[in-house]
């Protein structure tokens, strides 16, 4: 099963960190603990272009500053601050003085900034969980690609195909130019393969997000060739599925 987001643990020192990788079903459970836990917390909601100056503004308000300076420390933690980008779908943050602190990347953007303090508020993330997503996913190296199309957590429409490219020679001088050139626009063939299937899949179905996996230098010459995403590139996911 594809995991569906990455949360972050902070330890109280702030000198570790634990990183998971849960599936909807996991992440829906940790909610519904969350929400069973006792004591005020700090809930933040970031959006991907509200981060990092949103939080930059948090220690200007003298009601959250007493978790400011250990929340910004949290995500500026290395590892924490690659993945925020790498993602590019803002944060969920549930911050405990002393208990809970996870930092939630989800899969789907978040689409407004949101901040309160006492009883945990999980309710943005929770109507996140509770759509029903259309999604098309686009696995391809080179030489083989999958294509499917999810309705919530059914897969309801899908294509597998094949494409041959040419290994390199170790030929020199002309040879091996016309080799690298032929090479080249062979590479393109797959490529405007993949597009055309992937309009064809896809044209059924309005699709909210695309995520692409398998090969991840291939996404960039895809799009070239590809027709289809181009009108709606903010629907194609940052991330890059780690898929065999």
């Amino acid at each position: 099963m594809i995991a569906f987001c990455v949360i972050i643990e902070i330890n109280e020192l702030l000198m570790a960190l634990l990183r998971k990788t849960l599936t909807k079903i996991h992440l829906c459970r940790l909610l519904a603990r969350l929400e069973t836990s006792t004591g005020d917390y700090i809930t933040l909601y970031v959006r991907p272009s509200s981060f990092p100056h949103y939080m930059n503004e948090l220690a200007l308000q003298p009601r959250y500053s007493t978790y400011a300076d250990e929340i910004k420390e949290a995500v500026n933690i290395k590892a924490v601050a690659h993945a925020i980008e790498v993602y590019d779908t803002g944060t969920a943050i549930y911050w405990q003085k002393n208990g809970n602190r996870y930092i939630v990347l989800p899969p789907f953007p978040i689409t407004q900034d949101e901040i309160s303090i006492g009883e945990l508020d999980t309710s943005i993330l929770s109507q996140m969980l509770k759509r029903r997503y259309v999604i098309g996913v686009v696995l391809v190296t080179w030489g083989t690609y999958s294509i499917g199309v999810f309705q919530h957590d059914n897969l309801v429409k899908s294509k597998i195909g094949t494409g041959y490219i040419h290994k390199e020679t170790r030929k020199g001088g002309r040879s091996e130019k016309r080799f690298a050139r032929r090479t080249q626009e062979q590479k393109k063939d797959p490529l405007r393969k993949v597009s055309n299937r992937i309009e064809e899949e896809s044209k059924d179905y309005k699709l909210d997000y695309m995520f692409f996996g398998g090969n991840r230098l291939i996404p960039t010459s895809l799009l070239r060739e590809c027709k289809y995403p181009w009108p709606e590139t903010h629907k194609i996911s940052q991330r890059v599925l780690n898929v065999r």
